[in-house]
């Protein structure tokens, strides 16, 4: 795995039930190798302009990411998953759209 790349974890729901959902990579975190991601949700309406970034089937990472519906990559929804959280890849992003996700993290975050 490496940044960029599209993954599904299981994620708890507050009822305790797992849903496998899909997140992006952002980079290894030492020293356990954990990794940093964000959350995708499917959930288009609810778009933080300015933030979130938003992968419909116009934008040209849509195929590529594995994604099956319009989707937000939720910039400020972050968590760290060890390696055995994660059930794989299902795709990845290009290199400019990790880039404007790291940027409008940092943005967020001065």
């Amino acid at each position: 795995m490496k940044a960029g790349d599209v993954v599904r974890w299981a994620f708890v729901q507050g009822d305790g039930q797992r849903k496998l959902r899909p997140a992006i990579i952002l980079g290894q975190v030492p020293p356990y190798n954990d990794w940093l991601v964000c959350a995708i949700s499917s959930q288009v309406q609810r778009e933080v302009k300015g933030l979130d970034v938003l992968i419909d089937t116009q934008h040209p990472d849509f195929h590529r990411g594995g994604l099956r519906l319009p989707s937000l990559v939720r910039v400020a929804q972050l968590t760290t998953l060890p390696d055995k959280a994660i059930q794989g890849s299902i795709g990845d992003i290009s290199p400019a759209t990790l880039a404007l996700i790291k940027e409008r993290l940092r943005n967020w975050l001065v």
